[in-house]
C-alpha cells in the first residue's frame, strides 16, 4: 500500500511546486478555479495524445534507418508534436477568451498550468513502471521541460491575444507552437539516441528555462509598466476607472508622483520607483531551492505515514506522535519555501 502512495506522490509533487511558483510570481492573480480546470484539461490531454501520437510514429517508421532517424520519428511524431498540439489547443480553444486571460502576462500562466497538467499525469504513468529513481529524475528533468515549453508557448499566445493585426497574431500563435515543438523535440531526440549524445539533451533542457525564464521576467516587466500607465490616465486624464482595471493600478504599488507637461504627452514618473522586476539575491534562490526539495521530501514522508496508518492502523500513541514529527519540518520547509518567494530582492537603482 506505501508503494503507489509514495509513488503518487513523488510524481504530483514536483509539478505543483513548479506551478506554485509560477502563479505565486503573477502580481495580477487568476481565478484559481479557471487554473485548476487549465490544470486537469492539461492532464486529460493524455488521452487522445497516446493514439495520436502511435499514429504518426507509425506513419515515420519508414524512415527509421539509423539511431538519429529513429530518436528524431520517436521524438517529434511520438511525442513533441500530438503532446504540444493538444497542450496549444488548451489553450486556443479554451482559456483564449476567458475574461480573466487580460493581459499577456497571463498566456504565461495559464501554458505553464496546461502543461504542468500534463506533465503530472505523464509522470504518474512513468513512475509507476519506474519507481522512485525515476520520479527524482523526471522532477529534475522532464518536469521543468514541460514546464517551461509552456512557459514559452504561453508567452507567444499571450502577445498573440493581444495583437492587433491579424497576421502578427497568426505568426506569434505560429511560432508559440512551433518552438514548443522544436524544443521539446530536441530534448528528446538527445535522450533517445541512447549514445553519449543523451548528455546533450541538458543543454537542450537549459535552453528551455533560460528562454522560458527570460521571457516570463521581460512581461512582467510590461505588467508593471501597464500600472504606471493606468495610473497615468486615471492621475493626468481624469478617465473613469473601468471595472477590470483596480487590480492592474495596484501592480507594483504606487508611490510620490511627479507629472510631465509635455505637448501631447501626459504621464505620471513614480519617484524612485522605476517600472523594473526586483532582482532576487542569492540567498532569496536559496531559500527556494531548500524550501522545494525540503516539501518534496516532507510530501513523500506524508504519503509513507498515511501508507502505514491506513494498512496497519496504530494507536492513538504511536500515531499522534509520528504526525507531530512530520508536521513540524513540513511547516518550516513551507514557511522557508514561502519566505523566499518574497525576497530578498537586490535594492533598486536611485
Amino acid at each position: 500500500m506505501s508503494t503507489p502512495l509514495m509513488l503518487g506522490g513523488s510524481a504530483v509533487v514536483p509539478s505543483l511546486l513548479l506551478l506554485w511558483y509560477v502563479y505565486a510570481r503573477d502580481r495580477n492573480p487568476e481565478p484559481r478555479g479557471l487554473l485548476l480546470k487549465t490544470f486537469l484539461l492539461g492532464a486529460a490531454i493524455c488521452v487522445p495524445v497516446v493514439p495520436v501520437a502511435l499514429w504518426l510514429e507509425s506513419l515515420g517508421r519508414q524512415w527509421e534507418t539509423g539511431v538519429w532517424s529513429t530518436a528524431l520519428v520517436r521524438a517529434f511524431l511520438g511525442a513533441a508534436i500530438p503532446e504540444e498540439l493538444f497542450k496549444y489547443l488548451v489553450l486556443r480553444w479554451y482559456v483564449w477568451n476567458k475574461p480573466a486571460f487580460d493581459e499577456p502576462l497571463d498566456g504565461v500562466v495559464y501554458g505553464a498550468t496546461a502543461s504542468l497538467g500534463f506533465a503530472t499525469l505523464e509522470n504518474i504513468l512513468y513512475v509507476g513502471d519506474g519507481g522512485v529513481g525515476v520520479a527524482v529524475l523526471r522532477a529534475l528533468t522532464a518536469v521543468p521541460q514541460h514546464g517551461f515549453t509552456g512557459v514559452i508557448m504561453g508567452a507567444f499566445l499571450g502577445r498573440a491575444r493581444f495583437a492587433q493585426d491579424e497576421a502578427q497574431r497568426f505568426g506569434l500563435l505560429a511560432a508559440g507552437l512551433g518552438w514548443a515543438i522544436l524544443l521539446h523535440g530536441a530534448y528528446d531526440a538527445f535522450l533517445m539516441t541512447g549514445t553519449g549524445f543523451a548528455l546533450l539533451a541538458l543543454p537542450a533542457l537549459l535552453t528551455s528555462v533560460g528562454w522560458g525564464r527570460g521571457l516570463y521576467k521581460g512581461l512582467q516587466r510590461e505588467q508593471i509598466l501597464l500600472g504606471t500607465s493606468l495610473v497615468t490616465r486615471r492621475f493626468v486624464e481624469k478617465e473613469p476607472l473601468q471595472a477590470e482595471e483596480p487590480a492592474r493600478m495596484a501592480v507594483g504599488g504606487v508611490g510620490p508622483t511627479t507629472v510631465s507637461a509635455e505637448p501631447g504627452v501626459a504621464h505620471v514618473r513614480l519617484a524612485n520607483r522605476p517600472p523594473r522586476e526586483p532582482q532576487r539575491t542569492f540567498f532569496s534562490w536559496l531559500k527556494l531551492g531548500l524550501g522545494g526539495i525540503g516539501l518534496s521530501a516532507c510530501g513523500l514522508a506524508w504519503l509513507f505515514v498515511a501508507a502505514i496508518l491506513l494498512g496497519e492502523p496504530l494507536g492513538g500513541e504511536v500515531a499522534v506522535p509520528v504526525v507531530i514529527i512530520c508536521a513540524i519540518p513540513t511547516t518550516l520547509f513551507l514557511l522557508l519555501f514561502r519566505s523566499g518567494l518574497r525576497g530578498p530582492f537586490e535594492a533598486e537603482p536611485a
